[in-house]
């Protein structure tokens, strides 16, 4: 794929926070938009709050954005014991705390589908939900796609845990500075330089995929499907198949040359595209109202829409 047009950084957030779930604090931050629809983002198998950084400045615009870190991941607190049920509690406690009890929701990856649970568990709390690249049907061959987790190990400085920093499932990288960033952002520093701050124990929820889409039957709200054009997990007739699953349409969009970590391999088309993903869920839900922001070009050059 051609390189890709790097957004600028968002700017700071401008709140941050705790939310005590279950005996962990889970962490949020916001970027500010009194008034607009609010939107959690939810990130993938141990990514963090950060890795929705290059996508933030194609949403602050019109929405009033909030990213979180599950437990067991980023600044959040851990457990003994993580599951895709505990997970998306944290999401609508969130939702609850920061967004007056009501949101649409963005999830990539097993982010998806924890906020599909979400969906499913209240579905007052997620007026829609935005699918990026997550699955949406038990793969047939689980073990083809079965995430490898990451031994534990201490490194000497940030820059040689960067250099080791590998994308999983494994793909060419699209924006190098953009992965260095969110490499740099997944440390913490332990005795003896620094490790990784996913919490290991999250390998028991998620090495597998069996059972991770089992609360899609139960949501109820409108739901749109983001993929990338080459993504290894998720293929072209997504959509239609959650379109079969629940008897209504689904649309869908798909991001040219993208593999599965969108934000890395074309962060202002993904910022764009994603976007465009939103307004579908606004006027699907009937609360449309504000004319879209000029931004990043929407022609079919950016991106595909797959309705």
């Amino acid at each position: 794929m051609a390189a890709p047009i790097r957004p600028a950084p968002p700017p700071p957030a401008d709140d941050a926070g705790r939310v005590p779930v279950a005996g962990a604090d889970v962490v949020w931050e916001r970027w500010a938009r009194p008034g607009a629809p609010p939107v959690v983002l939810v990130h993938g198998t141990s990514a963090h709050s950060g890795w929705w950084h290059p996508v933030a400045p194609a949403l602050t615009g019109r929405y009033e954005v909030v990213a979180l870190d599950l437990s067991g991941h980023g600044d959040s607190g851990r457990r003994a014991r993580y599951s895709m049920a505990g997970w998306a509690a944290e999401v609508l406690a969130v939702v609850r705390a920061v967004c007056g009890g009501r949101a649409l929701v963005v999830g990539h990856s097993i982010g998806g589908l924890v906020a599909a649970g979400a969906a499913a568990r209240d579905p007052g709390a997620v007026r829609g939900l935005v699918l990026a690249d997550s699955i949406v049907s038990s793969p047939r061959r689980p073990a083809e796609v079965a995430v490898r987790p990451r031994p534990v190990r201490v490194y000497g400085s940030v820059a040689e845990a960067v250099a080791r920093f590998r994308l999983e499932p494994p793909q060419p990288v699209g924006d190098r500075a953009v992965l260095e960033r969110i490499a740099a952002g997944s440390l913490r520093p332990v005795p003896g330089g620094f490790s990784w701050k996913v919490d290991p124990a999250i390998w028991d929820v998620v090495a597998t995929p069996d059972g991770l889409t089992d609360d899609l039957p139960g949501v109820r709200c409108p739901v749109v499907v983001v993929r990338g054009e080459h993504s290894s997990l998720v293929g072209p007739g997504a959509a239609a198949t959650l379109a079969r699953l629940w008897g209504r349409p689904v649309p869908q969009h798909t991001l040219p040359g993208a593999h599965h970590h969108l934000m890395v391999d074309a962060p202002a088309a993904f910022g764009a595209l994603l976007r465009a993903a939103l307004v579908d869920l606004e006027a699907v839900a009937g609360t449309a109202s504000a004319p879209v922001p000029q931004g990043p070009d929407l022609t079919s050059d950016t991106v595909q829409i797959d309705h």
